[in-house]
């Protein structure tokens, strides 16, 4: 594992390179349908033993029996499901236990942090002119980062636990995707919350990336843009349909996820599942993050770096 070192774009146009996974370990959670589904059955045909963590356990039992077909040992089976609320510490302690047992090898590789939600938010509804402003639901803040921030912090643990604090190598390669959204990039009216978490998933992965090579780990981001899942009612998405907007795909997605876990030079970059009428493969480098076209921030942010707990030797 190298450095953080920003070397450009990805080249996301480059066939897929997944003979490494076969046989890792990977946790997704929220994996049982949606976006997660795909991410879990792209793994799964990649050769991955692929651990689902969900609170929807009629779904995400169903997906598992319909994974493992016929096999019942576990030496030889594809998925499991472990029911999993991911605001709870203790559900995803669980869930990481429960994929070390499940592991051939005792360790987990590569984790998705896939689970979030949207829903209408209270932030910005108006409460009338004669009452009193309420008390917002607070929810989606709740899931999308809180729950995100549990599996971040246990992602790491157990690969620091793996590989140990020195950058060495024999260390083996792990790996941490945080999903994010378009809503991470641009602006959406009426959604603070659910735009708050998903620039949020930027600002963990800033704060992982130049750290995260200790550990012989890589932290990224994979942000979809409008994607027919059960994340919005039907009626949202015969409106966005009906504006011309184009979808992206699930398939995009999943092929996104494949092409970070299976490149391990990928470190610190933010994917944008585009649709094809902006990607030829459905999905591209925006190459934000480090601000090409900012000599002055860069310099700031090198400035920032002098202080930071990095230069202290403190990596995790």
């Amino acid at each position: 594992m190298h450095e953080y070192l920003h070397t450009g774009a990805i080249d996301c146009t480059k066939p897929l390179n997944v003979g490494g996974l076969k046989g890792k370990t990977a946790i997704v959670t929220g994996g049982a349908n949606g976006l997660g589904e795909a991410y879990v059955r792209a793994l799964v045909a990649a050769g991955v033993k692929v651990c689902i963590g969900d609170s929807d356990q009629i779904g995400g039992s169903k997906l598992e029996q319909e994974l493992e077909g016929a096999d019942a040992d576990i030496l030889y089976q594809r998925a499991k499901f472990v029911p999993c609320d991911i605001t709870k510490w203790d559900d995803q302690v669980r869930l990481f236990q429960q994929a070390l047992l499940f592991s051939p090898t005792g360790k987990i590789s590569h984790v998705v942090a896939n689970a979030g939600i949207h829903r209408p938010d209270d932030i910005f509804s108006y409460s009338g002119d004669h009452e009193e402003p309420k008390e917002p639901n607070l929810s989606v803040i709740d899931v999308n980062i809180k729950g995100t921030l549990y599996t971040a912090k246990l992602a790491a643990h157990h690969f620091i636990r793996q590989n140990g604090t020195q950058s060495v190598p024999e260390q083996e390669d792990t790996s941490l995707v945080l999903i994010g959204s378009g809503a991470a990039f641009l602006d959406c009216p009426r959604a603070p919350q659910y735009c708050a978490s998903k620039w949020a998933m930027r600002g963990i992965m800033h704060s992982l990336r130049r750290t995260a090579f200790y550990y012989g780990s890589r932290v990224n981001v994979i942000s979809p843009w409008y994607v027919k899942t059960n994340i919005l009612s039907e009626s949202d998405f015969k409106h966005v349909s009906s504006v011309g907007v184009k979808f992206a795909h699930t398939e995009d997605a999943s092929q996104c996820l494949l092409r970070i876990l299976g490149d391990e030079s990928v470190n610190g970059h933010s994917f944008f599942v585009s649709g094809k009428q902006w990607a030829p493969n459905g999905y591209v480098d925006l190459d934000l993050e480090d601000y090409p076209n900012s000599e002055l921030i860069r310099e700031i942010q090198e400035d920032q770096m002098k202080s930071a707990p990095v230069s202290l030797g403190l990596f995790v």
